[in-house]
């Protein structure tokens, strides 16, 4: 059952970050076409779009895919919904907006912990050094962010045929 219940985990995770990628070009479009009407004659603020859409794009998107679907009635976003796993409180109740943007951050912080030799690398094509300490620190992240999301976040991600833990009080 252990070994199932990562497997579904890890799987659910790898959905979800596919829907977060998309939700982040979805986000990255729509300011694109809002973007489009008001650059046409303000070419100045060209630059400042580019380097304040993109990102917001990137962080809003994926925030809102995982905070608002986990927070939702389903209790996880749609990879978890599929491999039918549940995010809850440690007490058995459904997570809060904070709850879901504080696994959000964890995330956001996983991946910096496992793509910071891309940054150290500070060129276009890394060198074989740098790849050899990207592999190294995925594994690690991962590691980390597991061990800790649900200890951070005061969450608890359990199978749907599995009861959630009663309240106590």
């Amino acid at each position: 059952m252990v070994r199932h219940y990562w497997r579904r985990r890890i799987t659910a995770d790898l959905i979800d970050a596919f829907g977060a990628y998309f939700a982040a070009l979805l986000f990255f479009q729509l300011e694109g076409f809002a973007a489009a009407f008001y650059l046409s004659q303000h070419h100045a603020a060209i630059p400042a779009f580019r380097s304040v859409g993109l990102p917001a794009a990137f962080i809003l998107g994926p925030w809102t895919y995982f905070a608002l679907l986990e927070r939702s009635s389903h209790g996880g976003a749609q990879g978890k919904i599929w491999l039918n796993l549940r995010v809850y409180t440690t007490a058995g109740e459904p997570i809060t907006l904070v709850r879901a943007t504080l696994r959000h951050c964890c995330r956001i912080a996983g991946a910096i912990a496992a793509l910071w030799p891309l940054a150290l690398s500070g060129t276009k094509v890394p060198s074989p050094l740098h790849w050899a300490l990207l592999a190294l620190s995925i594994p690690s992240a991962v590691w980390l962010y597991y061990r800790f999301v649900d200890r951070v976040s005061g969450t608890q991600v359990i199978p749907r045929e599995y009861a959630p833990p009663p309240v106590s009080g």
